[in-house]
């Protein structure tokens, strides 16, 4: 027993030798340092157009909403749906928190791209992505499946905005909406909250949307401030192809408007009073093309409630703030073209007008009847800014419903 207490005794007195050995050399050695020569900080700018972040989940091959919507559990979640996968939707998938992602694996911008269809006669919303910033829907196809539900009144076909920011949709595929639009940014609740801010709406592909009577449907509905909206191909909408809701602050470019099949009642609109009580500051809307190819477009870019409705002569609904620049008009079915009633502080130059117009009004508001059709309208005593020299005077109130044929639909 002694000699292995000895032994035992030696063997921990080794070992503690040789760990204040290997102490007294990491001491002496000091910490590990980086050879790399440290570098000054740079600014890292920030990224315009931010793409869905991959990542190494397992697509979901088919489905319906409760698929999509059991991998959005939390923040940063994502939702990676398979090239050409269906999901049949009987209620809405749902945005549920912050930086949450919905897309198709590998990015695809074809027929590739998963489809989410609604399947139910009582659902109109297909996507649900209101009041969480930085989400993401991008490279699938959503479909209202209206010639198949018919119109259902209720929200746009994809819901967003809201009390948001940083809001992405892109290289989304929209088609036959049963509600009034496809695509609608909301602005945010009332105060304290949020407003909507930062939304970026691009390369989308819309429509068919809407339909004959008083069933027709928006492209875009943008509600949302400091906003961009870019690259979007809009055809067959039937209401406006983007309607612009005041959304201070945003930029609307290089859209292309197009009515083929069905007759649209205004390509690019500003002509809506609320939700910002007219204020258009810092909207930019330019390098737009609006083209009546097949069908008829009743108002090119209008600019001013007054073009859209019969209201009192009293009523003071002007919007202010805008500029409208470099945007072209095409077709030879177009009515009115860039027309203007009802504007303050707004600029409106650099036009181009390539359109074949035509049409005979015969509807009046207040006693008068609208001007006939042309290219380049105001009416100055309600339009008060800066305008290229082209815009003649005119009487444009209720210029969209002045000429009754072709009715809308038709």
């Amino acid at each position: 027993m002694k000699v292995m207490k000895s032994r035992l005794f030696f063997i921990v007195f080794l070992a503690l030798g040789l760990a204040v050995s290997c102490i007294g050399q990491s001491q002496t050695a000091g910490p590990v340092q980086s050879t790399a020569t440290p570098t000054a900080s740079m600014p890292i700018e920030p990224t315009q157009t931010p793409l869905p972040t991959p990542t190494q989940v397992t697509c979901l091959p088919s489905g319906d909403q409760n698929t999509i919507n059991a991998k959005l559990n939390g923040p940063d979640k994502v939702a990676v749906l398979c090239q050409g996968a269906v999901f049949e939707l009987t209620g809405p998938v749902v945005i549920s928190a912050d930086r949450q992602q919905i897309y198709t694996e590998g990015f695809p911008s074809d027929e590739h791209r998963a489809t989410l269809r609604i399947v139910s006669p009582s659902l109109a919303t297909a996507v649900i992505m209101r009041d969480y910033s930085d989400v993401v829907l991008s490279h699938v196809i959503v479909d209202g499946n209206r010639p198949t539900l018919g119109y259902m009144s209720g929200d746009a076909l994809i819901y967003a905005g809201g009390s948001s920011s940083g809001q992405v949709i892109r290289a989304v595929r929209i088609i036959e909406p049963r509600s009034w639009s496809a695509l609608h940014l909301i602005q945010g609740h009332a105060a304290p909250a949020a407003p909507c801010s930062d939304a970026l709406v691009e390369d989308n592909e819309i429509g068919p949307a809407g339909s004959t009577s008083d069933t027709w449907a928006d492209g875009i509905s943008l509600a949302c401030t400091n906003s961009i909206v870019r690259n979007n191909r809009i055809i067959d909408a039937t209401d406006g192809g983007i309607v612009i809701f005041g959304a201070p602050g945003s930029l609307i470019e290089n859209n292309t408007i197009r009515a083929e099949t069905r007759t649209l009642l205004g390509g690019i609109n500003m002509v809506d009073f609320d939700p910002y009580n007219g204020n258009y500051t810092g909207t930019i809307v330019r390098n737009n093309t609006i083209e009546a190819s097949g069908s008829v477009i009743r108002i090119g870019l209008g600019m001013g409630a007054r073009v859209w409705l019969c209201l009192p002569l009293e009523s003071d609904s002007t919007l202010y703030g805008a500029t409208v620049t470099g945007n072209i008009l095409r077709g030879t079915k177009m009515q009115y073209g860039f027309a203007v009633d009802g504007v303050q502080n707004w600029t409106a130059t650099a036009n181009i007008d390539e359109a074949t117009h035509s049409g005979s009004p015969s509807v009046n508001c207040n006693g008068r009847i609208a001007s006939k059709p042309a290219g380049f309208q105001y009416y100055p005593a309600r339009a008060q800014g800066v305008f290229q020299t082209e815009f003649t005077q005119s009487f444009l109130e209720l210029a969209l419903w002045a000429i009754t044929s072709p009715r809308p639909g038709e």
